[in-house]
């Protein structure tokens, strides 16, 4: 039988996660994904592969996730995506589909590195489930070859670095993502050029907004100190 001052500790376990966890969402906020485990159901640049997989080497000298990619039937100005996290390959174990708006994401952060030898602008495309309406956020400072970057979009309506598919649909696709890809903007120095490349991903990040962030950790404080007391 668990002790009267066990189970409260139980319940009151089961209520932040409740809290912060709602029911209309599977987002988690905040939320890291670095590939610890393996590739974590993301995709390559046709959905049909999962992304490599290495234990090291990532940006912290962790693990992350790789594809590779040939430009011989790209044009300039392509925008091929390289890999993929969808809701229909439980990417991350669902944890970046749902309402972003309900759950408080104020940003969408990832880590990239390729070794295509010029300069590359990345894209993130944000979708729904059915892969329209869609979003795509451009990083408009290029991503130099052979270094681990960070990129970060904040979400906000405003936001200069989004351009929408169809008319702007803000928060039909934020409160309601499904699909997520990543992807580069072809330049004109690999247009048709017969090179397998490599793409590299690790860190893949949902900031939570300050409000919710306080309320994570007030929550873990006070959760610590009823289970230092009672349990």
């Amino acid at each position: 039988m668990i002790r009267s001052s066990r189970l409260s500790c139980i319940v009151l376990a089961a209520a932040v996660v409740s809290v912060f966890s709602p029911a209309a969402s599977a987002v988690l906020v905040p939320f890291v994904e670095d590939f610890a485990a393996g590739s974590a159901n993301w995709r390559d640049s046709a959905g049909t592969a999962d992304l490599n997989w290495f234990a090291a080497g990532g940006i912290d000298n962790g693990s992350y996730a790789a594809t590779t990619y040939n430009f011989a039937n790209a044009v300039a100005g392509d925008t091929p995506a390289l890999m993929r996290a969808h809701a229909s390959y439980n990417s991350s174990n669902g944890a970046l589909v749902g309402d972003w708006l309900d759950a408080g994401v104020s940003a969408f952060s990832f880590a990239v590195r390729h070794n295509a030898g010029v300069p590359l602008t990345f894209f993130a495309r944000i979708a729904t489930p059915m892969n329209f309406p869609a979003v795509a956020a451009v990083a408009f400072a290029p991503v130099q070859s052979d270094v681990w970057t960070t990129i970060t979009f904040t979400i906000e309506p405003d936001n200069p670095a989004f351009v929408f598919e169809g008319p702007p649909t803000f928060s039909t696709i934020f409160s309601n993502v499904g699909n997520i890809q990543i992807g580069v903007m072809v330049p004109d120095q690999l247009a048709g050029v017969d090179q397998t490349f490599s793409f590299d991903i690790d860190r893949v990040t949902l900031v939570p907004t300050p409000g919710v962030a306080g309320m994570l950790l007030l929550a873990s404080f006070g959760f610590t100190r009823t289970r230092r007391r009672r349990c």
